[in-house]
């Protein structure tokens, strides 16, 4: 998988979104022994992950949350349409800092429905984005949070990452 992903970051042009499925306690292994070891194409180590949950909140503060909260049953596309608006500014800035971002716990994202296309309209050209996503292929198709009660569970969009740029770790 990641002879495979240095092959992949060699390129700039075109689209570059990545995914690796995993158990949380498996992409917990692979963030700890398998990333860290890890050397992009230019010889540097890969970036640490950057967890989306906390860095949106940390820009939301602690106020503007308690007001969101509030009006959230009033109106309820406020909060979507604000952590839509923070993950693309934090995107911009992440690959502002590096060419290729990391990114690991993304449940708020799907707990408010966000639109996941910002991944793919900023891991282009030069830009690189690894989702480290809890969840499985069940046939043609990815489920998130696959641990979790039924209810809970997620699909990926098809056409979000290509199939050839998502990877599935497995116990053996």
């Amino acid at each position: 998988m990641i002879s495979e992903m240095r092959e992949k970051l060699q390129f700039d042009v075109g689209r570059h979104l990545y995914g690796v499925l995993g158990t949380y306690a498996q992409l917990t292994g692979f963030e700890e022994t398998v990333l860290t070891q890890a050397l992009d194409p230019r010889g540097s180590r890969y970036p640490q992950p950057t967890n989306v949950n906390r860095e949106l909140l940390a820009r939301i503060g602690d106020e503007d949350l308690r007001k969101l909260v509030r009006a959230e049953a009033r109106r309820p596309k406020t909060i979507q349409r604000r952590l839509g608006q923070e993950l693309d500014n934090l995107l911009g800035e992440l690959l502002q800092g590096h060419w290729f971002v990391i990114l690991k716990q993304l449940e708020l994202l799907f707990a408010y429905g966000l639109d996941l296309s910002v991944f793919r309209t900023r891991a282009t050209n030069q830009n690189h984005i690894l989702l480290l996503l809890p969840g499985r292929r069940i046939g043609d198709h990815v489920t998130l949070f696959h641990e979790a009660d039924s209810r809970f569970q997620r699909a990926i969009p098809a056409n979000l990452i290509a199939d050839n740029h998502l990877w599935e770790l497995n116990d053996a």
